[in-house]
């Protein structure tokens, strides 16, 4: 072993550079083979066992010969082998002095075995320029084994290249990186599944929440311009507050003042922000009550014909407003069915010896010129209350649903039209009597079949309903 010529770290004697701080090393002086130390400081005389180094080596017995066949010699006792000469130690040159080592912060680890730089001691390095030798032995070549082979060339090592001391002080350390700063995600909306959209689709929550009162604050003022708009105006102009306010019956002044009441209280609740089942159940409230006091007032039972038309229209116009939108629902089918047959009931039952729905029929066709009209008129409701039988159409076809109760809806308008152009001379009848002209429909006849009454119904007993099926 050897000491470094820079850092003074113990080193082979064969290493040309410095695996420490790189420094060049002078080259070791040539030894002989059997003299020549390994990197654990041992040589090859230093393995010979000390009894065979100054006494006689036995010679090797010959190989066993077969007997021959003549007369062999006498036996001769081997002889003594002379020792071999004693080779003088050399004495390596005496290395300059150098500083104490220094203790190093870890142990050194050793270089691989017979490991020697591919590269001449005179080569440059990265650290240390070329130098001329200054050493005596510098120009004389180093006698080392061979490494072994194991039958493969091992292909050269390259030596390690460590920067000195004093580089290393001075390169900068690379700072850590910081952390990366983990951020809350934010919240989102469970993912509904494919199954969940389609149950959406078919089974909706609250449909109704805004067009509901939307539909109230219309329809109530539609109710009030109807209590608004004068009786008659000739002879004198009558408005409903004079009939409330003039002697007479009961039934006179209660009917526009329950007209004004219900379209006022639509209003009202359509402004007030509440839930959508409360609300359905006041429109319906409202609804019910402008289409039962008249025939209450009235003080006669209808006859059942017109009772059953009355109870299905009322069942058939919520049913076909559920079924738009609760298309999977079996409620609103059993409503739509329900309500036609209370209307085609009476025009299939036979009434004096005759079925009603073939008088129509015979009418139609007998009838001379625009006395075909009615008929006609009767024959399109039995159509629009048969197709509303497709709300039996499996989900999610609605089967026009809205459609059909709309036309059911808005029928005594189109009735109404209709007679006012039969009769004619419609600009003196809009002059003379602007109330039953312009605003009848919305109010209803006798039965009390208003278009607006039948809207409160229909959408307010829909959201009751359908607030049960969600």
């Amino acid at each position: 072993m050897k000491k470094c010529a820079s850092c003074t770290k113990d080193l082979p004697d064969a290493a040309l550079h410095c695996v420490f701080c790189g420094a060049k090393q002078p080259p070791a002086p040539a030894l002989q083979q059997g003299l020549a130390k390994t990197a654990f400081g041992y040589s090859a005389n230093d393995l010979v066992d000390p009894r065979q180094q100054g006494g006689p080596q036995p010679r090797p017995m010959p190989p066993a010969q077969p007997a021959p066949t003549y007369n062999q010699p006498p036996y001769q006792p081997p002889r003594q082998a002379p020792p071999p000469p004693a080779m003088a130690p050399t004495v390596p040159p005496p290395r300059p002095s150098a500083p104490p080592p220094l203790a190093p912060p870890y142990p050194a680890a050793p270089p691989p075995g017979n490991f020697v730089p591919a590269t001449s001691a005179a080569a440059p390095t990265m650290f240390v320029q070329a130098a001329p030798a200054t050493s005596p032995h510098a120009n004389q070549p180093t006698m080392q084994p061979p490494p072994p082979s194991y039958g493969m060339q091992a292909p050269p090592m390259q030596p390690t290249l460590v920067p000195p001391p004093m580089q290393q002080a001075a390169m900068p350390r690379p700072m850590p990186n910081p952390p990366p700063i983990m951020q809350i995600p934010a919240a989102q909306p469970p993912p509904y599944l494919a199954s969940q959209t389609a149950l959406r689709a078919i089974r909706p929550v609250e449909p109704w929440r805004d067009s509901l009162r939307l539909l109230m604050f219309l329809w109530g003022v539609a109710l009030l311009a109807a209590f608004a708009t004068p009786l008659q105006t000739s002879p004198e102009l009558l408005f409903n507050w004079k009939a409330i306010l003039a002697d007479g019956p009961l039934q006179a002044r209660l009917l526009p003042l329950m007209l004004a009441a219900v379209g006022l209280l639509s209003v009202v609740v359509a402004a007030i922000p509440m839930p959508a089942g409360a609300r359905g159940a006041i429109a319906t409230l409202l609804g019910l009550a402008g289409i039962a006091v008249p025939v209450v007032l009235a003080g006669a039972v209808p006859p059942w014909q017109d009772l059953a038309r009355l109870i299905g229209l009322l069942l058939l116009v919520p049913g076909l407003v559920l079924r738009n939108e609760y298309r999977d629902s079996l409620m609103s089918r059993m409503l739509v069915t329900l309500g036609a047959v209370g209307i085609l009931l009476p025009l299939l039952l036979p009434q004096g010896g005759a079925i009603p729905l073939v008088s129509v029929f015979k009418a139609l066709i007998d009838l001379p010129g625009s006395a075909k009209v009615e008929p006609a008129l009767v024959l399109a409701l039995i159509t629009v209350v048969v197709m509303a039988l497709l709300a039996w159409l499996p989900a999610p076809v609605t089967g026009g649903a809205k459609l059909w109760a709309w036309t059911l809806i808005l029928w005594s308008l189109i009735t109404h039209i209709t007679n006012l152009l039969l009769h004619g001379n419609l600009g003196d009848v809009v002059t003379s009597t602007p109330n039953a002209a312009l605003t009848s429909w919305i109010v209803g006849g006798g039965a009390g079949l208003g278009a607006a009454y039948l809207v409160l119904v229909g959408y307010g007993l829909a959201s009751v309903v359908g607030k049960q099926l969600e």
